[in-house]
């Protein structure tokens, strides 16, 4: 199944991170939304300021997994980009230097900074 999206619509949360410390990149988050298959639910995203900007989406069975999906989807594109890999993608919340704030995938958590270590230094090399 595939949604064209040209906005996420209503929008449920935001999170603004720094690029280079003076520009900004905004994460958006829309409100979970039935599939037009009436089973599912998709949760849309958009991230301004950094990549394409394209409004993406994540599919669960319900609004919840669909909104754990897109903020995991949102984590994984933040911390696997060249931006961050560079050190030029910053959020000053963060429990740790590098902690964006989102949740990432399982299989990629080894792209987290060390949450253990106030101090540590990421991205990891």
């Amino acid at each position: 199944m595939r949604i064209k999206l040209q906005n996420v619509g209503v929008v449920i949360a935001t999170r603004e991170l720094a690029l280079d410390e003076n520009q900004k990149v905004e994460v958006l988050i829309g409100k979970p939304e039935p599939c037009p298959d009436g089973v599912d639910w998709y949760c849309p995203h958009q991230t301004v300021g950094r990549g394409s900007g394209e409004v993406r989406y994540a599919i669960g069975v319900d609004t919840v997994q669909a909104l754990i999906l897109a903020l995991s989807m949102v984590g994984a594109e933040l911390y696997c980009s060249e931006e961050y890999s560079a050190g030029r993608l910053s959020w000053d919340c963060g429990a740790v230097k590098g902690d964006l704030g989102f949740p990432v995938p399982e299989n990629i958590r080894d792209v987290l900074p060390d949450m253990s270590k106030p101090n540590s230094e990421s991205p990891k090399s």
